[in-house]
């Protein structure tokens, strides 16, 4: 990543975070219940190690710190964003380029996120980056991202919504992407849909499910494959460090 884009990106966090309301104790509870529901299975256990890279104001850091993970580390090039999260979360805050810090960190994490921040990155430092993480990973070790989706008929939107964006993603190319990287062959994928848990929400469940139905149609008719059923706008990924490999 070029210094240039580095500071866009920075520019853009700070311009984010200054529109995004109060940070307060409110914000983190009222944020907490919802990254609950989109993790489910993949939110780490107690006593694991995580790593946030790009955390922005740390609400995940702060759902990890009430489930009681053990060890947490944030790394955010906006400044701004940790010194409002530092009253509230309770983690070992880095304030630079991940790619720096996962080059002169020797740190070992049971869980690495990268949420909203891969599709940042060139090709060849996503790959760089990669390979880095999984290096951070102790055996059997996690890396859970989030990017815009590529497969979905409004990936355009996620995909240009930041001007620093340099691409989207599709299932296909974290398949490409693990074997290269460290990762076992066997990734796991998941929608950025509704998730049920009142009255309006299990009505959009129902709704995008009939949506979902559609859209898989279509795929079907025209290529004659349903492309991996992944069709929200943005998609989680949980790509697992290979057991045989030293952290």
């Amino acid at each position: 990543m070029t210094k240039a884009t580095k500071e866009v990106i920075l520019g853009d966090l700070t311009t984010t975070s200054s529109r995004g309301g109060p940070v307060n104790a409110a914000h983190y509870e009222a944020a907490a219940p919802g990254l609950r529901r989109r993790l489910r299975r993949w939110l780490p256990k107690k006593g694991s190690r995580v790593l946030d890279l790009g955390c922005g104001l740390g609400e995940l850091l702060y759902l990890c710190q009430t489930v009681g993970c053990a060890e947490r580390g944030e790394v955010n090039l906006c400044r701004e964003e940790i010194e409002a999260a530092r009253p509230f979360v309770q983690a070992r805050f880095e304030c630079m380029d991940i790619l720096e810090y996962l080059k002169g960190s020797h740190e070992t994490f049971d869980c690495i996120f990268a949420l909203n921040i891969l599709e940042h990155l060139d090709k060849d430092t996503l790959l760089e980056a990669l390979r880095l993480c999984s290096a951070h990973l102790a055996p059997g070790g996690t890396l859970v991202a989030m990017v815009p989706n590529a497969l979905s008929p409004f990936g355009t939107v996620t995909r240009y919504w930041d001007f620093t964006h340099e691409w989207a993603f599709t299932p296909n190319n974290f398949r490409q992407l693990a074997p290269l990287a460290g990762f076992s062959g066997d990734v796991e994928f998941r929608e950025c849909g509704p998730v049920p848990y009142g009255i309006i929400s299990s009505a959009r469940w129902v709704l995008w499910q009939g949506i979902r139905s559609l859209i898989k149609v279509y795929l079907l008719v025209e290529v004659a494959d349903t492309k991996e059923g992944i069709y929200t706008m943005d998609m989680m990924v949980r790509m697992k460090k290979t057991n045989g490999e030293a952290a």
